[in-house]
């Protein structure tokens, strides 16, 4: 049985996230290899000096995560690596949306709304969306063949868009939407903006990923054909499964 790093009381980071990191490494290191049984719930409390229930959160986070698999009656057990998809989105000459890049690669898009509702247009994006005074924020974790790759965070005029409200936005794409209800197709209006950030608890969890992880982020303003506000858009990306061109 390994070594347990040391946890701190006093960090900002919680200790089943520790913990999970810790077992985390010892799996990228090949402490416990692909195959293996890792140690049992009260061996890893004792090991680490946490209750079980802080053992329990660690370990269904590496689970979601893909790390570890749990097998009735057996124990938890290091999975072995899959073949992660990979969406390539050519954006040179068009704008596709998700789903369409994700069709292009031969791969089946998918979503999952996180958060669907409407308010006051933010001080940052007033002068883009002009008159209007409420838009449509919608959240989502965007997925290929089931795997998370990005989580999308978008703002629309809400003027000519009040359907998408109600909309079923789960599986769906809102390009398509959009273009079927009003026959508008989006266009950059600005450079878009590319950096990095770290995944916090709420997007780690949703992507799947470490809390920390670094992610691409895609920041743009986008108008319709005819020049009017359509949306203001920010995708946080896992950069191995995502690549664009631009």
């Amino acid at each position: 049985m390994k070594m347990a790093g040391k946890l701190t009381g006093d960090s900002a980071t919680p200790l089943y996230q520790q913990v999970a990191n810790d077992l985390r490494d010892a799996i990228v290191n090949d402490v416990y290899h692909v195959g293996a049984r890792i140690p049992t719930e009260p061996e890893l409390s004792r090991l680490y000096d946490v209750s079980r229930i802080t053992i329990r959160k660690a370990i269904e986070l590496l689970v979601e995560e893909g790390l570890l698999v749990k097998r009735q009656g057996k124990g938890t057990f290091v999975r072995e690596a899959q073949v992660v998809p990979t969406v390539h989105d050519d954006r040179r000459t068009a704008l596709n949306g998700f789903s369409a890049s994700c069709r292009q690669n031969g791969l089946e898009p998918g979503s999952r709304l996180l958060r669907r509702e409407v308010i006051d247009v933010p001080s940052a994006a007033r002068e883009f969306f002009g008159d209007e005074t409420r838009v449509i924020a919608i959240d989502r974790v965007c997925m290929a063949d089931g795997t998370p790759i990005m989580v999308d965070h978008c703002l629309f005029a809400r003027e000519g868009h009040e359907f998408l409200e109600t909309a079923e936005l789960e599986n769906a794409s809102i390009f398509d939407l959009i273009r079927n209800a009003t026959g508008q197709c989006p266009h950059r209006d600005s450079a878009q903006m590319l950096s990095i950030q770290l995944a916090d608890e709420q997007v780690a969890h949703a992507l799947s990923v470490p809390v920390g992880e670094p992610l691409f982020s895609l920041e743009g303003l986008y108008r319709d054909q005819d020049g009017n506000p359509l949306y203001a858009g920010k995708q946080l990306i896992i950069g191995s499964r995502y690549t664009f061109s631009m």
